[in-house]
């Protein structure tokens, strides 16, 4: 079974507040890691990934986090398949 593990060791986001900055880089990238293990065995994103972009900022860790899982993913989805083929 495929499973891709994600690890950051750094994780900047300009604009978040500190409480949120701090601790977040280990539940990007579990996210990342799940979406990224859901493409590549071919199977469908968690459910949290089919959240609408949201209007207004993220008010806990969970939902930043997935946003930002999201948009991550989104931006290198395809760097990422071609540089595994």
């Amino acid at each position: 079974m495929t499973r891709i593990d994600i690890d950051i060791e750094r994780l900047v986001l300009r604009g978040v507040p500190a409480e949120f900055a701090e601790g977040i880089g280990p539940l990007v990238a579990e996210r990342l890691s799940q979406l990224a293990t859901a493409d590549r065995r071919g199977d469908d994103p968690p459910h949290w990934a089919a959240a609408p972009r949201r209007a207004r900022p993220a008010t806990d860790l969970d939902t930043l986090a997935a946003q930002v899982a999201r948009d991550t993913w989104a931006s290198t989805r395809a760097q990422i398949r071609e540089g595994a083929s």
